[in-house]
């Protein structure tokens, strides 16, 4: 008896997720060595880091499907992947926020982008609510070009 591989797209989306939410930790931790983290615009550059690893998701799904993928599961894949990677970049502010640097909440308060009375569990909402929704759109554009057989990424990826 033949075993199947299958692999669900929340799988690749779990697995992809965990590995933006580290890179969005080690650019956090990079612009707090060099003395950026001041400027919180900046941190929303982290989001090229979603967008190769719903793109590479997309593609290594599609990859192990044979070159198919069903349209909702590549939007599936880019919001699994968000909403983890914004759940670990969560989680990790709050514990940065509460245990080393409380001054980064204030800081953040400062900030035009977020509210003046931002609580650590308002940053915690509004941390996985900005990095879930962006997933969202990044799928769907991302599965224009993936819902084509013919369109793929090199093998190398």
């Amino acid at each position: 008896m033949a075993s199947t591989n299958k692999v669900s797209f929340q799988n690749i989306g779990i697995k992809y997720g965990l590995l933006v939410g580290v890179a969005h930790i080690v650019f956090f931790l990079i612009m707090r060595i060099i003395g950026l983290t001041e400027i919180v615009e900046l941190s929303y550059l982290s989001g090229i880091f979603l967008i190769i690893g719903i793109v590479v998701a997309i593609s290594k799904f599609k990859r192990i499907n044979r070159g198919f993928i069903r349209y909702f599961d590549g939007l599936g894949i880019g919001v699994v992947t968000a909403f983890v990677s914004s759940l670990i970049l969560a989680l990790f502010l709050v514990l940065y926020v509460t245990v080393f640097d409380s001054s980064y909440l204030e800081m953040m308060q400062a900030s035009a982008l977020f509210p003046a009375g931002l609580s650590v569990l308002a940053m915690f909402w509004i941390t996985i609510a900005h990095g879930t929704w962006p997933g969202f759109i990044i799928g769907f554009i991302a599965m224009q070009w993936f819902k084509s057989p013919e369109h793929t990424m090199p093998n190398q990826v």
